[in-house]
């Protein structure tokens, strides 16, 4: 008779919190500094667009919607976070080759969030090849995958 471990679900959620803040907010530093910057945009602007992208062109007739589009975005952290830590809870390798399974996972975040922006026509293609390495490799493998997988980790120790 097989039985199973209960899984350790306080330890998930505290991780997906901590891990999803910490992604949260590399993710949005790294592209703040590389799109939002360079663009001479505001960071309240982008969190508009990430509003905007839940309840539609709505968002940017105020910047009050900012403050939405960030709670947005921190959820999202957090959600993914929680996908993370769950299963890293249920295969332990995941957490001794984080480095690895990290930016394996932020690949995996992209192509979803992506998808996710499609069905609700906000996809754009990225303007150049070094455009989509800058999103998708450096934001969401390197400035997500990677904090989140590192945090997740460590927290299991």
């Amino acid at each position: 008779m097989a039985t199973s471990r209960a899984l350790p679900w306080g330890s998930i959620i505290t991780q997906a919190l901590v891990a999803g803040l910490v992604a949260g907010i590399f993710i949005e530093a790294y592209l703040w500094a590389t799109i939002v910057l360079p663009a001479h945009g505001s960071l309240l602007q982008s969190w508009q667009w990430v509003a905007s992208t839940v309840i539609g062109k709505q968002a940017f007739t105020s910047l009050s919607f900012a403050w939405l589009g960030l709670l947005i975005h921190l959820l999202v952290a957090i959600g993914w976070a929680g996908g993370y830590a769950y299963l890293a809870s249920t295969r332990p390798y995941m957490n001794e080759r984080w480095y690895i399974s990290g930016p394996i996972y932020g690949f995996v975040v992209y192509m979803f969030m992506e998808i996710v922006l499609l069905g609700d026509n906000n996809f754009v293609w990225p303007a150049s090849l070094p455009a989509f390495f800058n999103y998708a490799i450096g934001a969401h493998v390197i400035f997500f995958g990677m904090p989140l997988a590192f945090v997740v980790a460590r927290m299991d120790r």
